[in-house]
């Protein structure tokens, strides 16, 4: 009796793990068509937030994610808010590649915040963010001729030179300040400096110190 009890006792046993097996089995299948659907974030600024059906999700990153309907929301203070519905397919994969203007429909942010500008190039296709990356582009290449000098040899103290600004009130707006030590009088011959190096003064702020 008691080794007919035993044995019920494993017998039972066995179809219980059966049991779990087959479940395991079953969830592992359930989760992985669950989560077969992914997406690629790629989103501008770098710290806005990215919101899908009300969950956060990182930037720069891919997610599985269940396939379904999507409400994208994109946001950022000081930013226009975007949103838009996304639909992901079984096995689909779908890229949320977008960027934030400022909230006065401008690229001030990216101005202001000029490390994150040359990341746009991805939104180039976009006639107003290639408009803005050409003049960007245009305007930065100037650093690599910087500093641009001038030494008066009859007269030593007469020298000035062209530099960055990298802060200040005088340089909010723009892409690039430039700021000429040596005083009002050089201007001229600073404004011909640029011009002879092959850029545009009048791309730039360009802002006068003596020293």
């Amino acid at each position: 009796m008691i080794e007919i009890i035993r044995q019920h006792k494993i017998a039972a046993m066995v179809v219980v793990l059966n049991i779990l097996a087959i479940l395991i089995a079953v969830f592992i299948i359930v989760a992985h068509k669950a989560t077969n659907a992914s997406v690629d974030i790629y989103v501008l600024p770098s710290e806005a937030t990215i919101e899908l059906n009300g969950r956060k999700y990182d930037n720069f990153s891919s997610h599985n994610l269940m396939p379904g309907e999507y409400r994208v929301r994109i946001s950022m203070d000081g930013m226009q808010t975007r949103e838009y519905d996304l639909t992901l397919e079984d096995n689909g994969f779908e890229r949320i590649w977008n960027y934030l203007l400022s909230d006065n429909g401008g690229f001030d942010y990216y101005i202001s915040h000029p490390d994150e500008a040359p990341l746009l190039t991805k939104f180039r296709d976009n006639e107003n963010v290639k408009k803005f990356m050409d003049y960007h582009d245009k305007v930065v290449s100037i650093r690599d001729a910087l500093p641009l000098e001038y030494y008066e040899r009859s007269d030593p103290n007469n020298q000035m030179g062209v530099f960055i600004e990298e802060d200040g009130e005088e340089c909010s707006g723009v892409l690039l300040c430039l700021v000429v030590y040596g005083g009002e009088q050089h201007k001229n011959i600073a404004l011909d400096l640029i011009k002879n190096a092959g850029y545009n003064p009048d791309d730039y702020r360009i802002r006068f110190e003596e020293g």
